[in-house]
């Protein structure tokens, strides 16, 4: 896909209203780095967008997803962390069986958001 610039509207937190040009290969993508890029101190106005609920439903899905990702994240850096404690081994594997649950709850639930997000 080759890169086109979006103009995304934005409303900051006192209302004010204004567009920032965003180049991506999708509207979705463009809103998402967008999003990313504002660190959430504004919102995208998806209203002024003209999104239709099909592209609301995949933003949502695509939004939950990445905070699926950013769960796993956590949780791969907690399995470090104890797995380079001086704890005994025994103490560690007992540690790590809720987040080995977590991460395979997660990793499932990461499929499917983004097999609804490609359908």
């Amino acid at each position: 896909m080759s890169s086109k610039i979006y103009s995304i509207p934005i409303v900051d937190d006192e209302g004010f209203k204004f567009t920032l040009d965003q180049p991506a290969d999708s509207l979705i993508a463009a809103v998402l780095l967008m999003h990313r890029w504002l660190n959430c101190q504004h919102a995208v106005d998806t209203e002024m967008l003209g999104l239709t609920e099909q592209d609301k439903k995949k933003l949502a899905l695509q939004k939950e997803k990445e905070l699926s990702e950013q769960k796993l994240q956590g949780i791969y850096k907690t399995q470090y962390a104890i797995t380079d404690s001086p704890w005994p081994n025994h103490v560690c594997i007992q540690k790590m069986k809720p987040l080995k649950e977590q991460e395979k709850q997660l990793k499932a639930k990461i499929s499917e958001l983004e097999a609804e997000i490609w359908s």
